[in-house]
């Protein structure tokens, strides 16, 4: 009986190490870091370059954190403004910003075991820049640091409607040795309503990526969060916490699709809609994501989770 135990132990032991599990935290919100959990990498969010290309203060080194084994690696993440006329200006070879920002990045590098770079809005005539950018800061990181790239959620037939888009996975594949994609924010807050994530629209961001980037770098994202539109204001972004809490005081119920998420409508003046993941829509992203041999999964973010979400991961 006891052999049998121990072999079952040993079975789901191995099942949990098989993959990579990404965990987002703010700086300033270490509080919401679990206290158990099967995360095995930290993307610290964040480090900001700023305008004149320097890097804002952001993390010089990983916070402490209670109750983290020392086996936990932390990623360091460099984001920049959504402009893509600044980003024409920090990818050009041929001015000073580009090099300034690569030395600071690797300074950056030290107390971390990896660095990622999120640059979100970068015009596809900048495309071949950010990629010479990205081997750039690869060759010049120390051999033992991680790089990873977070890029925004790609299908086959957005690749068809915009060849030169700047975010080519398949070459970004071969550059980073992780790909973190953005698999959320399928309906954004100045857009119209709709989930943050559905099946559907996340089973063909899967699809392009298992196509181009190789199984062993890709770490699909997963939404925690959901979002409330209102008319006539632009919607933001609520923690399951706070979506707990309206569902509560104004005693209703979300209609939940399994794979789709929960939504509900309430009156506040103006109509508000409401979009919010759920215990049930994430594992059948999960379910999805790991029917293949993948890298990992990544969770946006910590804190934002349904209560009881990393009890269970």
């Amino acid at each position: 009986m006891i052999k049998i135990f121990l072999i079952i132990l040993l079975t789901i032991s191995s099942v949990v190490a098989e993959y990579e599990v990404w965990g987002y935290l703010m700086k300033g919100e270490e509080s919401f870091y679990p206290l158990k959990s099967s995360i095995t990498d930290i993307a610290h969010f964040d480090s900001k370059v700023k305008k004149d290309g320097s890097l804002s203060s952001g993390l010089n080194k990983p916070p402490i954190l209670d109750n983290i084994p020392s086996s936990t690696r932390h990623h360091l993440v460099i984001t920049a403004p959504y402009n893509a006329d600044l980003f024409h200006h920090y990818l050009n070879e041929d001015l000073p910003f580009r090099s300034n920002i690569i030395h600071n990045i690797v300074k950056k590098s030290k107390f971390f075991d990896g660095i990622q770079i999120d640059f979100e809005g970068i015009g596809s005539d900048d495309g071949s820049a950010f990629l010479n950018f990205l081997i750039t800061l690869k060759n010049n990181l120390p051999k033992d640091k991680i790089l990873s790239v977070a890029v925004m959620a790609r299908w086959e037939s957005h690749k068809k409607k915009f060849p030169l888009d700047a975010y080519d996975y398949k070459i970004i594949g071969k550059i980073a040795d992780r790909v973190i994609i953005m698999a959320y924010d399928e309906h954004w807050r100045t857009g119209k309503a709709g989930p943050i994530a559905s099946y559907a629209w996340c089973n063909e961001i899967f699809d392009h990526t298992l196509n181009t980037i190789p199984s062993k770098k890709i770490i699909m994202g997963i939404p925690l969060y959901g979002r409330a539109w209102q008319e006539d204001i632009k919607p933001k972004v609520s923690k399951q916490i706070e979506i707990d809490k309206e569902l509560n005081n104004r005693n209703l119920t979300s209609i939940k699709d399994p794979k789709n998420g929960g939504s509900f409508i309430y009156s506040q003046l103006s109509k508000v809609q409401v979009f919010h993941e759920t215990l049930e829509s994430i594992k059948n992203k999960q379910d999805l994501y790991l029917s293949k041999s993948i890298q990992g999964l990544a969770y946006w973010r910590i804190g934002q989770e349904p209560i009881g979400f990393w009890e269970s991961n």
